[in-house]
């Protein structure tokens, strides 16, 4: 012990390089171990997952794009890519073979409720001008459980050399319906149900749904009065006095040409149901919180009767949570 210590005092510089050397090498071991064991792993799951698209790929009749959203840049899970293509497959293929009635029952609820309420609705709104033609498809997910798809015309099938003037563009939206998928098509998104009042100064405002289309939006609310006096939401002077927020607090104006403002006098006692719609695209990056009618007249009697209409003050702001 005493000759160790000694030895140890008069190469303590030489020790403790050889222990840090040691550490080292250890250190560099491990990490190589990792290293390797990472990249293997990050090859089987690229293999799994090239495995899952090549099945995905042999299952369907259509061209798989790939499985990362456009919009997002995610990937979707290789499950849920199997079980949305495979509906969405089946739908087409039922079109292409005739089967029409296949099809629309593929449908959600919601969709033929918002665009095809019947059967003859479906085959003449959509299924003669979507599938007068034999169609090849490719599809893409645009973003979450929406599928962009491309629709040609088969060279093959109608003899034609050249297809260029049959593609068509269509986005499909999968929803899962307890342990079945159903499909919103036609640009339809799907439905949300809010179901949200708002009482200010005896206006009860209810939004009661959101339908979500790809290029717009439109709600669904009803407006109590509760006052006594007769009231109207906007006289539509300005086209910025209805609209929804944001959670940054952008404003996204409802489309006034729809609107017809002599219907927004609502008498005493009075309810009235109303859809407005809203040109915002569907993004997942932007969520609308609240619902606006920034300038609602409290007594439209008194101010029909006001000569300088711009003097008129009597206004109340109503914000319902949407």
């Amino acid at each position: 012990m005493f000759n160790f210590v000694r030895w140890y005092n008069q190469n303590r510089g030489k020790f403790w390089i050889g222990v840090l050397i040691i550490l080292a090498i250890i250190f560099v071991i491990q990490l190589s171990n990792n290293f390797f064991k990472n990249d293997n792993n990050d090859n089987n799951n690229k293999n799994q997952t090239s495995k899952a698209l090549n099945n995905i790929k042999n299952n369907i009749t259509g061209e798989l794009e790939g499985s990362t959203s456009l919009v997002e840049g995610s990937n979707v899970s290789s499950k849920d890519l199997e079980q949305h293509t495979a509906i969405i497959d089946t739908f087409i293929k039922n079109c292409n073979n005739g089967k029409i009635e296949e099809a629309y029952n593929l449908l959600t609820d919601e969709c033929k409720e918002e665009i095809f309420p019947n059967l003859e609705s479906f085959k003449n709104k959509y299924y003669n001008n979507v599938f007068n033609t034999y169609r090849t498809y490719s599809i893409q997910n645009w973003l979450e459980d929406t599928y962009k798809i491309k629709l040609t015309e088969d060279a093959l099938t109608t003899g034609k050399l050249s297809s260029s003037s049959g593609y068509l563009q269509e986005y499909i939206t999968v929803v899962k319906k307890d342990s079945d998928y159903k499909l919103n098509i036609n640009n339809y998104v799907g439905r949300t149900n809010i179901n949200r009042t708002t009482k200010v100064n005896g206006i009860d405002v209810e939004v009661i749904k959101k339908e979500t289309y790809m290029d717009y939006s439109e709600y669904t609310f009803k407006v109590t009065n509760t006052t006594g006096n007769t009231i109207l939401l906007d006289n539509g002077e300005k086209t910025n006095t209805i609209y929804l927020l944001d959670q940054n607090k952008l404003e996204e104006y409802a489309n006034t040409g729809e609107i017809v403002y002599s219907n927004l006098k609502i008498l005493s006692g009075a309810s009235k149901t109303y859809t407005f719609k809203f040109s915002n695209s569907y993004s997942n990056s932007r969520e609308m919180k609240s619902l606006v009618f920034d300038k609602v007249i409290m007594n439209f009697d008194e101010y029909n009767e006001t000569i300088d209409k711009s003097s008129y003050n009597n206004f109340t702001r109503v914000v319902v949570k949407v």
